[in-house]
């Protein structure tokens, strides 16, 4: 019997097994799919190399600056696709590498819990096998979702997923449905690499959570205006039929297109059919239910990822997968979420934490702010790369820092800053007064947090 079988090896059922292995239990593995996850194989890393790739098509009306001429007549997205898989298949690789140099058993199939104690594995011929176990952790992730009568085949409806891991070869043209962070990412990418997109959105914005900034809304439109990039806001798909390799569209706002391909972008759902025989709770949309501890109601079996309701991010399911296994060892840790970082992919690199203009007012909280634009900063300006900005939101009475978004390069990366901003209640000076490189791209923060700091300038 191992003291742990951790079904699904994404983000989460990785992080749970290193610290598993560092703390000296003897685990397993069950994963019906490809070791990675979603995040790997269908998502987070072949999004971010086509993302790569789309920005260094953008880099290239910039090259002339420097000097550098280039013919970029010809973009090879099936080159693309062959390099990403290669990507993968290194990262794969790497964690096969990990799990046969700890001896951790992989049992290849789909895993059903017939017993507090054992899992059924049943592989792709049929064969079964029992395994048992001490404790579980349950990181079976996510797939996509569909809606109205559009009924993914993956010819011409198909998923994120399935564009990401399987298309080998663009359209000329994409409806993407949906708005949302996956929508606008692809749209982008799409762009780029020559296809005509169109993206309908149910809501009245792209981004349309009340977490992200109705001003990065905006900003990201205005950009997807200048690429070319249409898009239908409070509409849906009416209607569709499919004729001579094309589907002809009607949009619920009276507009017809004809386009290659439709792309579901409308949210994802728990992969937690027939997970278990013995009556693991769940809500009424899949979600398996957890205590604080992320126990289900079998003390010893434990879900983490997006199989719980806790937001739907590869690195929140990492967390959640180290506190399941300390919780396995004694420790008794809830995960908090109040200080995640986000960041998405888009014609910008965007990235945001805490409290906005909208969710400050809704907590009654008066704030100031401070902002900056990427055209002042030296590195930005050195590399051609001055289309962005930052906004820092402070609480009006103390000044402490609440929260913020940056819409530029290494967004994503200058997050992280400021989430330790957030953690410690630092306040304008403080962020301001820390000593920055120059010239770096980080100085947008010191500017940003100048006037709330010191005094305004203007």
């Amino acid at each position: 019997m191992y003291d742990l079988v951790i079904i699904g090896y994404g983000p989460g059922g990785y992080s749970a097994s290193l610290l598993a292995l560092r703390k000296g239990l003897n685990i397993a593995i069950v994963e019906e799919s490809k070791l990675g996850g979603n995040c790997l194989n269908r998502a987070c890393i072949p999004t971010k190399y086509y993302w790569t790739g789309a920005k260094f098509i953008e880099k290239l009306d910039v090259l002339s600056n420097y000097g550098i001429f280039i013919d970029k007549n010809k973009i090879d997205f099936k080159q693309a696709f062959e390099k990403k898989n290669e990507a993968i298949k290194y990262l794969r690789k790497s964690l096969r590498q990990l799990l046969k140099s700890k001896k951790v058993n992989v049992y290849k199939g789909k895993g059903k819990i017939i017993d507090k104690n054992k899992i059924l594995v049943v592989d792709k011929d049929g064969n079964q096998s029992i395994v048992e176990a001490k404790n579980i952790i349950i990181a079976t992730g996510s797939k996509p979702n569909s809606v109205g009568n559009l009924k993914l085949d993956n010819k011409y409806i198909m998923s994120t997923d399935f564009l990401l891991e399987k298309l080998d070869n663009l359209p000329k043209s994409v409806l993407i449905v949906g708005g949302g962070v996956a929508g606008c990412e692809l749209g982008y990418i799409l762009n780029k690499y020559g296809v005509n997109v169109y993206i309908v959105e149910l809501k009245d914005r792209l981004l349309p959570s009340r977490d992200v900034s109705k001003d990065i809304s905006r900003h990201l439109l205005r950009k997807f205006k200048k690429l070319g990039i249409k898009t239908f806001f409070n509409t849906t798909i009416e209607d569709y039929k499919i004729e001579n390799g094309f589907i002809d569209v009607k949009l619920s706002n009276g507009e017809n297109l004809k386009v290659g391909k439709i792309v579901l972008s409308v949210g994802r759902v728990p992969n937690s059919d027939n997970i278990d025989e013995i009556g693991i709770e769940k809500d009424n949309k899949g979600f398996i239910k957890v205590n604080q501890f992320l126990q289900t109601n079998y003390s010893n079996i434990y879900a983490i990822g997006d199989v719980i309701k806790s937001p739907m991010l590869a690195y929140t399911s990492s967390m959640e997968g180290e506190i399941a296994v300390k919780n396995i060892l004694g420790e008794k840790i809830q995960p908090s979420y109040e200080y995640i970082p986000y960041a998405i992919f888009s014609a910008y690199e965007i990235a945001y934490i805490g409290l906005n203009e909208e969710t400050a007012k809704e907590k009654g909280i008066n704030i100031t702010y401070g902002m900056y634009s990427y055209s002042f900063n030296e590195k930005a300006v050195d590399e051609s790369d001055t289309d962005g900005f930052i906004k820092l939101f402070f609480d009006k009475s103390d000044k402490r820092f609440l929260g913020g978004y940056i819409m530029g390069s290494f967004a994503s990366e200058l997050m992280h800053l400021l989430e330790i901003a957030l953690r410690e209640s630092y306040t304008a000076e403080q962020l301001h007064n820390l000593i920055y490189f120059h010239p770096s791209i980080t100085e947008i923060i010191p500017f940003a947090s100048y006037d709330v700091a010191e005094g305004k300038l203007f």
